[in-house]
């Protein structure tokens, strides 16, 4: 909290009376019962919290990123901006350390050589990993410190589940971790292909989704209703369209093997079954699929937008959009992710020029700088009201719906071993797409996760 601003209050020195003419009477003394009043107690001034009391000045921090092609263009102008304009001389050394997967084993390995960065990307799953080994500055005391921090107005503009979705509740729900960049799982869909189908909008259960999928296939002339990729988020997004959870309220114990995880498996076994699905071979693949008008269906990252819009542009024009995925809740489910940054532990004065760099990023301008340009969302209400950002969303109006669908967010758990958890899942849905019995594989691989958890 933020320390308030006392004024000392000032001891005025009594001042003795001039005695009276002689002729006057004298004040009587006091009797020995009496005692002078007492003069009021000095309010102490309140010690300056301790994070205030650093210099920074002169420090070089290593950040360690993935970004690339575009995204890199827009962080390196942020970087050059922080390094040319803070005023003490603090310099963010950027180096490239391989996509998300890359950068974590990296730093799995610092971490045993006792070499991590000053600053690095990561979800807040792989911060759990980092803190269990105690390396990681929770950043409360940043946040709130009088001089470095954001104020109470500052702090009311940031989108309050961002925030919530960095803290970690083994670590008495310190944050860990401080969010720049958050999308979320959606369903693009042709608009075109399903006017010419008969249909009138995109599936909202997914039975109705089997039903367009199946109307759309036509494997004689390359069409299919769904272009599939597995994976961790995947799996999680239609265990949360089902109303399960993929984890315990007390993070002990997984419960995707629960019947919300059973029914999504036998979703995708019935989907391939039917003919109408096909497995993606190459990253990326059910992208230009999707752009060749080869499929009907696709799920990805809303971050994917830009690179949708130009695949598509380049193959031929065709209306097009996306949507919450198929849900049998009353409300549609989005699986809300991202990444964050985390400060490594080394000098007090090193880590404070980190933080720093995390404020100027978390600047309303560099806010909308990094969400115009990476496609991700803001993490600041008054980004929103940005010239730039209402012009962006005015050309971009998927972007502009897909920000609708935040308040169906979701987000995936943040405890240590969740990293490794992940590829369980994964394993767990190409398993069942081979054809095993959804229940039997997901027992296994929750027993498999549950003893990851226990061990942590």
């Amino acid at each position: 909290m933020r320390i308030r601003k006392v004024l000392g209050l000032l001891l005025a020195a009594a001042l003795l009376l001039p005695l009276l003419a002689a002729c006057a009477p004298s004040a009587p003394a006091p009797t020995p019962t009496e005692a002078p009043p007492a003069a009021p107690a000095a309010t102490p001034t309140p010690e300056t919290d301790a994070i205030s009391r650093l210099n920074p000045s002169g420090q070089e921090v290593l950040f360690w990123h993935v970004s690339t092609r575009k995204h890199w263009d827009i962080l390196k102008e942020i970087i050059d901006g922080f390094n040319e304009t803070n005023p003490y001389g603090i310099r963010v050394v950027p180096q490239y350390a391989g996509y998300y997967g890359d950068i974590y084993k990296k730093i799995i390995a610092a971490i045993a050589a006792g070499d991590t960065p000053d600053l690095a990307i990561a979800y807040p799953n792989q911060v759990a990993d980092y803190a269990k080994a105690g390396v990681i500055v929770p950043l409360d005391p940043y946040l709130e410190s009088e001089k470095y921090g954001f104020t109470p107005e500052e702090r009311a503009d940031f989108f309050e589940a961002f925030l919530e979705s960095d803290r970690q509740a083994a670590y008495g729900n310190q944050l860990m971790s401080f969010a720049h960049s958050r999308s979320m799982r959606v369903m693009y869909y042709n608009e075109d292909w399903l006017k010419q189908l008969g249909y009138d909008g995109p599936p909202e259960t997914w039975e109705e989704f089997k039903e367009m999928c199946v109307a759309a296939t036509d494997p004689e002339n390359g069409k299919w209703g769904y272009a599939y990729v597995g994976g961790a988020s995947a799996f999680a997004s239609m265990i949360f369209s089902f109303g399960g959870d993929i984890i315990s309220e007390d993070g002990k114990t997984v419960k995707f093997n629960e019947e919300a995880g059973v029914k999504s498996l036998q979703v995708i076994q019935d989907l391939f079954k039917s003919g109408c699905t096909y497995e993606v071979a190459e990253r990326y693949g059910d992208q230009a699929d999707f752009a060749n008008q080869k499929v009907l269906f696709t799920f990805g990252s809303t971050a994917g937008l830009p690179y949708y819009d130009s695949a598509i542009k380049q193959a031929g024009e065709f209306n097009w959009s996306v949507a919450p995925p198929p849900h049998e809740t009353p409300e549609p489910v989005v699986d809300v992710y991202g990444p964050s940054a985390c400060i490594f532990k080394s000098t007090p004065e090193r880590q404070l020029a980190a933080w720093l760099f995390f404020k100027y990023w978390a600047e309303t301008e560099n806010v909308v700088k990094w969400a115009t340009v990476a496609n991700y969302f803001p993490i600041r209400k008054s980004a929103i009201d940005s010239p730039l950002m209402k012009e962006y969303l005015k050309k971009n109006p998927k972007y502009e719906k897909a920000f609708g669908f935040l308040k169906y967010g979701r987000v995936e758990p943040n405890v240590a071993g969740w990293q490794e958890i992940r590829g369980i899942m994964a394993d767990a849905m190409k398993k069942a797409v081979e054809g095993g019995d959804p229940k039997e594989i997901l027992d296994a691989a929750a027993a498999e996760a549950n003893a990851i958890l226990a061990s942590q």
